[in-house]
């Protein structure tokens, strides 16, 4: 079985601007590094002169331009703007813990109603289904809220 570091799509930028994909021999686009991370492939983007790691400057500019295409964006104006008043200060912190939590809980709720519907489709009615997922929500909601609490102590 490989390590992690085997699993890395390792892609090079030139100072031309172009992007190089080592693994499949050729120049890509940002949009194919795009579809790269939604085949769950495992990116790095390394600056080829420097050896720096510019892998979230990359992504960065990739959600940007998801941003500027969809005609629902994901993060309102009001939302980067309370983003980038909270850098420097407490609530940075704060933000990043909520971030990642909201993130896990999300995922793992993904996770848990696959499970819930492959168990249950023919066994509970929707509104029962519905009850169960906002139980659990609730639950889930709180535990990470007292995880947040005490982290800040």
């Amino acid at each position: 079985m490989g390590s992690e570091k085997d699993n890395i799509r390792l892609i090079k930028k030139y100072p031309n601007r172009r992007l190089y994909d080592t693994k499949g021999s050729c120049y890509i686009t940002a949009e194919g590094v795009h579809k790269l991370i939604i085949e769950h492939e495992n990116v790095v983007v390394v600056d080829n002169k420097t050896g720096k790691d510019i892998t979230r400057g990359v992504l960065m500019q990739i959600i940007n331009d998801l941003e500027e295409k969809s005609p629902r964006q994901m993060f309102s104006n009001e939302f980067l703007a309370h983003v980038i008043k909270s850098y420097g200060t407490e609530m940075q912190n704060t933000l990043v813990l909520c971030f990642n939590k909201t993130l896990d809980l999300y995922l793992s709720q993904t996770n848990a109603q696959e499970d819930l519907i492959k168990k249950s489709s023919k066994q509970m009615n929707p509104s029962d289904y519905f009850n169960t997922i906002a139980r659990e929500n609730i639950s889930r909601w709180q535990k990470s809220w007292e995880n947040l609490k005490s982290t800040k102590k």
